[in-house]
């Protein structure tokens, strides 16, 4: 394992339920927080028991290096983050990074933040990161979920000072549709930059988009992991230019045009 990563046995400082079945977990591991990075991820997985043995890739969502902490948001969707869940502050996880590739600095002076489901973590570290400093830029977040009850991060964008502009697959908040609906009124004619991370299909059309608008974008993206160190191979993606790449390793971020999104 590289020397910038940081294996902890991290004892959970906190643990709340902010949306039905979405968790933040706050976690002691003052070595990960001084090094992550907007877009980078760890790898998390309980110390009791081997059940289920393999950790979950969870991004991080906020790193305060002075207390020393790291937070992470995650959806319970299997027997993994159930067995996370469970984790009462006092307990300890077994936790790896900061790992994986991070967002670099916009082009223009807009920013343009596109998040569906539980990909809003590393954008509500990355709108954290650009408020804090002392370039002039417009942030934009369009947020999308399957109703109003899974939006999540909102107060943390809009305390970060982002426009933020809502879409919900019911339309139980914000516009009806796909998050993507809302993307060119974003981008306009400014010198923007696009962010992303969610799931795989609204990253292909935000991809799409990006290249159609003729804007810089990066796409963070979502795979299984087992190791997040490159050795398993478990998460490699096409290359456009042939080849595959680790998300692990080479990613989670990536440009817009480095991935064959038509065969991934």
């Amino acid at each position: 394992m590289p020397e910038a990563i940081e294996l902890l046995h991290a004892e959970v400082l906190d643990h709340h339920e902010v949306a039905p079945d979405h968790w933040v977990i706050t976690l002691d591991a003052p070595e990960i927080a001084a090094g992550a990075r907007p877009g980078q991820f760890v790898m998390v997985r309980g110390i009791q028991g081997t059940d289920p043995l393999l950790p979950r890739a969870l991004s991080i969502y906020h790193a305060d290096v002075e207390g020393g902490c790291i937070e992470l948001l995650y959806r319970v969707v299997g027997p993994g983050t159930t067995r996370l869940q469970e984790h009462e502050p006092g307990r300890r996880v077994a936790v790896w990074g900061p790992l994986g590739s991070q967002f670099r600095l916009p082009e223009g002076d807009r920013v343009v933040l596109v998040g569906g489901g539980v990909g809003v973590p590393p954008l509500v570290f990355w709108a954290e990161r650009l408020a804090a400093l002392s370039v002039p830029m417009e942030v934009i977040a369009l947020i999308g979920a399957q109703s109003e009850s899974s939006l999540v991060g909102i107060d943390r964008l809009r305390r970060a000072r982002a426009n933020v502009r809502i879409a919900t697959d019911d339309g139980s908040q914000g516009r009806k549709g796909y998050v993507t609906d809302l993307l060119p009124q974003a981008v306009q004619s400014a010198r923007a930059t696009i962010y992303a991370c969610g799931p795989t299909p609204m990253l292909k059309a935000v991809a799409r988009l990006g290249k159609t608008l003729e804007t810089p974008t990066e796409l963070a993206l979502e795979a299984p992991m087992a190791c997040g160190v490159g050795a398993c191979l478990g998460c490699t993606v096409p290359r456009r230019e042939g080849g595959f790449a680790r998300v692990c390793t080479e990613g989670p971020v990536f440009d817009r045009d480095s991935i064959d999104w038509e065969t991934l």
